[in-house]
């Protein structure tokens, strides 16, 4: 499990009124490296968002490698984030 919220450098999700889509990538590095790229699977378990806004909020795995992945929270129009709790599972050898 993986928790990100407003007092990370870059977090760009509280910015409301923006027409454009808003993103914050972190890095997940596993315990222990696996010998090719695993799949990852990875889901919402939380999140915190203003009470006024529609819950809008996307998740995709990126750049997955033998050590690690990224994971993009992104959200667009006025919601404003304040924390996202993802659960991960990768699987590979």
């Amino acid at each position: 499990m993986a928790h990100f919220d407003s007092e990370q450098v870059g977090w760009r999700l509280l910015e409301p009124n923006s027409d454009a889509p808003r993103s914050y990538v972190a890095r997940i590095v596993f315990d222990s490296a696996f010998q090719r790229a695993p799949v990852v699977h990875v889901g919402v378990s939380g999140f915190d968002i203003e009470n006024s806004d529609a819950a809008r909020l996307r998740v995709r795995v990126t750049h997955v490698d033998p050590a690690g992945f990224e994971v993009e929270l992104e959200t667009w129009l006025a919601t404003r984030v304040w924390s996202v709790d993802v659960s991960w599972l990768a699987i590979g050898n």
